[in-house]
């Protein structure tokens, strides 16, 4: 059974829409300035690669190494911003509570409708392959790396619906 976080919607991969839970993490901007050196605290610097296109939004997503894992509302910190990529790429400084094991979610809302559908794309820490319709949302063990005090950097490739695969853009 799929969890509710990820699915497909005309056979598309993307992060489905979350309401905002009475437990759901932070909304925070991209502030670059948290993931310099020497800024405290921890956070990830996400490298976003591979977008399909430029338009719409690009959601990402921190949730604890743990059961959690993409359950609704238990995302930590999200950045929700336009696509403006350069190169296809793009890259978000997410906030991290701190020391620990962690999973990061990314959806590419490609018309912005804020719904899933065929367009859309997404991706995941440590870029586990995604299959329709047997592995959408990939487990835990998968996503999960460890951020120490500082900044972690972490690469994440879009996958999108290309025929009756999901892959990324070649």
């Amino acid at each position: 059974m799929l969890k509710s976080k990820f699915f497909v919607a005309s056979a598309a991969v993307s992060l489905a829409a979350m309401a905002s839970a009475a437990n759901a993490g932070t909304r925070v901007p991209n502030d670059m300035s948290q993931c310099r050196a020497g800024a405290g605290g921890s956070a990830a610097l996400v490298q976003v690669v591979g977008f399909r296109d430029s338009n719409g939004r690009v959601r990402v997503q921190s949730y604890r190494g743990d059961d959690s894992w993409l359950e609704r509302g238990q995302w930590l910190h999200r950045v929700d911003i336009p696509v403006r990529p350069r190169n296809r790429n793009m890259t978000v400084c997410l906030p991290l509570p701190g020391p620990g094991t962690y999973g990061i979610a990314v959806r590419h809302d490609s018309n912005g409708n804020n719904r899933s559908d065929r367009r859309d794309g997404g991706g995941f820490s440590n870029n586990p392959d995604i299959s329709f319709p047997f592995n959408l949302e990939p487990d835990v063990d998968e996503v999960r790396f460890r951020a120490g005090s500082g900044v972690t950097r972490v690469r994440i490739v879009l996958n999108y619906m290309q025929g009756t695969s999901i892959e990324p853009i070649g």
